[in-house]
């Protein structure tokens, strides 16, 4: 595989959002002798998306080597597979369509991944930015990829950052690749905001023996438009979002826990379920206790939701335990009989 970076964007009714992004990388100051190109996915978009990207690529002049893809089957995996199996180079960075990477991006995500050859994906620290004044709810959560994701760069140890900004080699998708592997999440798909995708193929690449690293250096910012800013919309998002956690959840007490029969799982999932409901109490104790303070009662009332909703997630325990089997079955097909130590981090809390 030619060492390079593939810089991937997957987008699904984009138009609005994608001119500031693109503009942000044509504005890469890449050092001389690394390779690189540009690759859009048009995700079923039903707006002008495609006219809009070549336009704003024409505008830029850059001479970065600039593709658009379509994929017609709905769904944020289908789109960033098509790209994997398009991209030239070894490592590809999966920038959303609101992402602004910062200049030296593309140069900094290069020479870790070289001088790392166990990295298997690098996330960097997004920084929200708000079209306008968001309310404490919208910008006091953690839920739109933002923040550090570890106190310190390196390896992260609970295996997972999100996929904004995210840098995977290729080597390890290959890898995974060969088992025949079908992820049990789609991620987005379409208008949906199902989510998940991105924690599930850094659990997949930790489990083929690669490493999940965090630099706090790979510096972005996250556009907010005023559409995701409203009550209806972050209810939507935690919500929908939290249905993933039928799948995440047996893949963190796999791989993060090391749990390889049913007596085990359903001691950590026990576990997981009196964390997520002691969540609960405290955010609704919290909510009521500022019920004088709409703001701060909204604060809470946004963990209440979201607790509720990975409490829901998790009220079917015969459906995790079955995607656990699968889970192992792909880990059998690795060739791997246990998750070796350096993926295995028994101090690291299961609840997220």
């Amino acid at each position: 595989m030619e060492q390079g970076v593939s810089v991937v964007i997957c987008t699904y009714n984009g138009a609005l959002l994608l001119p500031e992004t693109l503009r942000h990388l044509a504005r890469q100051q890449v050092r001389p002798g690394i390779a690189w190109e540009v690759i859009v996915v048009d995700n079923a978009s039903t707006d002008n998306t495609q006219a809009v990207i070549e336009a704003e690529w024409a505008r830029s002049g850059s001479n970065t080597q600039f593709r658009v893809l379509y994929q017609p089957k709905p769904g944020l995996t289908f789109a960033r597979e098509m790209a994997l199996a398009t991209a030239q180079y070894e490592f590809v960075l999966f920038c959303d369509d609101d992402n602004w990477l910062a200049p030296n991006y593309l140069t900094i995500a290069y020479d870790l991944m070289q001088k790392h050859p166990q990295i298997g994906v690098l996330g960097g620290r997004g920084e929200l930015v708000f079209e306008s004044p968001a309310p404490l709810w919208a910008r006091g959560h953690g839920m739109f990829a933002n923040g550090p994701q570890a106190a310190s760069s390196g390896r992260v140890k609970n295996n997972v950052v999100y996929g904004a900004g995210s840098v995977i080699r290729k080597a390890a998708i290959e890898a995974i690749a060969q088992t025949n592997f079908t992820p049990l999440l789609t991620d987005r798909l379409g208008a949906k905001l199902t989510a998940g995708g991105d924690y599930e193929l850094c659990y997949t690449v930790a489990m083929a023996g690669y490493e999940i690293w965090y630099e706090d250096q790979l510096r972005f910012r996250h556009f907010m438009p005023n559409g995701r800013l409203g009550w209806e919309y972050t209810t939507r998002l935690v919500k929908e979002g939290a249905r993933s956690f039928e799948v995440l959840v047996p893949y963190r007490i796999f791989l993060n826990k090391g749990s390889r029969n049913r007596l085990s799982f359903y001691f950590y999932l026990s576990l997981t379920a009196a964390s997520y409901a002691a969540k609960w109490g405290r955010a609704f104790f919290n909510q009521l206790a500022n019920g004088n303070n709409k703001e701060v009662a909204d604060f809470y009332k946004v963990k209440t939701i979201s607790a509720h909703a990975k409490l829901a997630a998790l009220a079917h325990p015969q459906i995790l335990y079955r995607n656990f089997l699968k889970i192992k079955e792909f880990d059998r097909y690795l060739g791997r009989t246990a998750v070796t130590s350096k993926n295995t981090a028994t101090s690291e809390p299961l609840y997220q």
